[in-house]
């Protein structure tokens, strides 16, 4: 795939990398249903990233300028899980949103000012195996891409509390649209 966009960039100010770039992060929320059992895509954060390296995450970062949170949605899957989204919508049913994120945290302060949390449900088929992850990225910042069941994963410790992002976007966004029997007893 090919981007438009133009990196973040960082400078060195008084000893330390400065990143100059919008404080905006963007979160892919992303199940994939096949029958009544959802599956979560997630990345090991490599040994090279700043914060919560070596924990399991869901896929997202910085949006880049020149481009829109959509995009950055796309792009950072597209890097990180090697998962091309809009070929995916044209593959299989989707519920969620590419325009507007169901959830906006703000938290002062920290690194992240602002994430855009955008959901994405696709439901395959019975017989339908997931997509292949391949990430686009190097090692030092995705060491390992890995299906989870969602039963297993909303109960794993992850980078950035994702396991309770992902039961708050199942509980509210997709609440009328698909229950998942984990949440029933």
């Amino acid at each position: 795939m090919k981007f438009n966009n133009r990196p973040n960039r960082c400078i060195e100010v008084a000893g330390k990398t400065c990143w100059i770039s919008r404080d905006v992060t963007v979160l892919a929320v992303t199940f994939f249903v096949i029958g009544d059992t959802a599956y979560i895509p997630l990345g090991l954060r490599g040994d090279q990233m700043p914060t919560e390296s070596g924990k399991w995450g869901l896929p997202g970062g910085y949006l880049d300028y020149d481009e829109t949170a959509g995009e950055a949605v796309i792009r950072e899957t597209w890097e990180e899980l090697g998962l091309n989204i809009p070929h995916l919508q044209t593959q299989y049913p989707f519920q969620g949103s590419l325009d507007q994120p169901y959830y906006v945290a703000s938290q002062p302060l920290r690194r992240q000012n602002v994430s855009l949390r955008f959901p994405m449900m696709f439901f395959l088929e019975n017989t339908t195996q997931l997509p292949p992850l391949q990430p686009q990225v190097a090692v030092d910042e995705v060491a390992e891409t890995r299906w989870y069941p969602l039963e297993t994963a909303i109960q794993m410790k992850l980078a950035f509390n994702h396991q309770a992002i992902m039961q708050h976007c199942l509980e509210s966004y997709y609440k009328d649209i698909w229950s998942p029997a984990v949440f029933s007893s």
